[in-house]
């Protein structure tokens, strides 16, 4: 017989942890509070520190300073090791808070920096008289505890600071624990609620087709035995005919005669009535067709007559429009000459008048030095002809200075021109050439030039663009430029 196999029972495990919300909302505001003692330490620590950093660096700097230390850079040894003790402390603080077991190197550098600290603050207490003998022999224990007290309180406190943290962390653990139970316990709940509202949803959608099925074989079980009762209603139906037409057979055999001219005499009245009613059914349908094709008709003329109309209509416009176009063209033709001949006319009258102011101007200059000869006569004829060259010079000069001052107004005259036509070229305010011209006194030739030379600075002089968009610009901000 073999032995009986030992069994082992495992035990059931435990059962979940109900959390309600009010243990959520209790856990939530312990981790705000010690998430705030947390803080409180910090800043204590901090605090404390920077305070201890400013009661200390007196005694500090004057133990460096008598040292032989230049006082430039005495001041820096009591920050510098200050701010390690204090670094050193917050961060194994900080670190301890997430199980960090600070040692070694650490412990070293922490303990380093809080007895120099302490031993640069208290050196003038240890030994006043400057003489070190190892263990002090008159010590100030005054001063001992005085520079002894903000060291001190700041590493014991930085120890402290990492015990609170450890604490508060593991606290805040178990709180953290707590809502995450809360919310899956609120998930899980979710979930059933869901689970549940789905499966309400599958059991009345099953019903509803439950339903709609049984409402859809009662009618086809009705409709069944309507079509069955129909069938037999038929049959009886046609039973009855059957009896009816014998007997009626045997009737009409007993009154054949009498039957049968009756018969004829309604069948040829059914048959007159249906074809009157045939009749005047092809009448009125005859009567409608032809008073749709009518109206068909009469659409498709106006609409062939409108066409044919707009199209008499378009071809008169397009025949106006080419009259015009011909005329405009005629009449700017005849413009452009007349305009060109009176350009010319003008021109030629210019320089007519030029010659003759050129001419008078001259005659007077020959007048003037006749004169001036007659009133300056010296009986040397060398001396006589260098006077008369000496007086015509400068009439002659003066003629000469008209023309320039003529010609150089001109080419202002074109430049000013040129550079207003760029500007109202590119503000797209430019008038005809006509108009433009006329403003100077000018005919249309002369603006057109005006125009093209326009058109070719701004292409290839990049300083009379630059000017052009300048001005452009000051028409287009009137605003602004008189608020500047």
């Amino acid at each position: 017989m073999a032995p009986a196999t030992p069994t082992t029972t495992k035990a059931p495990p435990p059962a979940a942890r109900v959390v309600t919300a009010e243990d959520a909302d209790k856990a939530r505001n312990a981790i705000a509070d010690l998430e705030r003692i947390e803080r409180l330490v910090t800043t204590v620590l901090v605090i404390l520190g920077v305070g201890g950093l400013i009661f200390t660096a007196v005694n500090v700097t004057l133990f460096a300073k008598e040292h032989h230390v230049h006082w430039a850079i005495a001041w820096m040894l009591d920050p510098l090791v200050s701010v390690s003790l204090l670094a050193a402390l917050f961060i194994d603080g900080k670190l301890s808070s997430h199980g960090y077991r600070p040692g070694g190197w650490p412990f070293a550098l922490r303990w380093f920096a809080g007895l120099a600290t302490w031993l640069m603050n208290c050196w003038g207490s240890l030994y006043p008289d400057a003489v070190f003998t190892g263990w002090p022999d008159r010590p100030d224990p005054a001063g001992l505890l005085l520079h002894s007290v903000i060291p001190v309180l700041v590493i014991f406190l930085a120890e402290a600071g990492a015990g609170y943290r450890k604490f508060a962390v593991g606290r805040k653990s178990l709180h953290l624990n707590t809502l995450s139970d809360w919310k899956d316990q609120e998930e899980a709940r979710r979930k059933a609620d869901a689970d549940e509202a789905r499966r309400r949803a599958e059991a009345d959608r099953a019903d509803k087709e439950a339903e709609r099925k049984r409402a859809a074989d009662l009618a086809a079980e009705e409709k069944r035995a309507a079509i069955e009762a129909q069938k037999a209603r038929d049959l009886a139906d046609a039973e009855a005919r059957k009896i009816r037409a014998e007997s009626e057979a045997e009737a009409r055999r007993a009154a054949q005669a009498r039957a049968d001219a009756e018969a004829r005499r309604k069948a040829d009245a059914e048959d007159e009535e249906r074809r009157r009613i045939a009749a005047a059914e092809e009448a009125r349908l005859a009567t409608e067709a032809r008073e749709q094709q009518a109206r068909i008709d009469a659409e498709n003329a106006e609409r062939a007559a409108r066409l044919a109309s707009e199209a008499k209509a378009h071809e008169a416009a397009l025949e106006r429009q080419r009259i015009l176009a011909e005329a405009q063209a005629t009449a700017t033709r005849t413009q452009a000459e007349a305009t060109a001949e009176t350009e010319r006319l003008r021109a030629e009258a210019q320089i007519k008048a030029d010659e003759e102011a050129r001419e008078e101007r001259r005659r007077a200059a020959e007048a003037r030095r006749a004169a001036t000869a007659d009133a300056t006569a010296i009986p040397s004829a060398e001396t006589s002809g260098k006077t008369r060259t000496l007086s015509a010079v400068p009439q002659a000069r003066t003629a000469e200075a008209d023309d320039v001052r003529g010609a150089d107004a001109k080419r202002k005259q074109i430049e000013a021109a040129t550079f207003e036509a760029a500007v109202l070229v590119l503000l797209d305010a430019a008038p005809t050439r006509k108009d433009f011209a006329a403003g100077y006194g000018r005919g249309e030739t002369w603006g057109r030039d005006r125009y093209a030379d326009a058109d070719k600075a701004m292409t290839e002089d990049a300083n009379f663009a630059a000017r052009v968009l300048a001005e452009a610009e000051r028409r287009t901000t009137p605003s602004s430029a008189h608020s500047a």
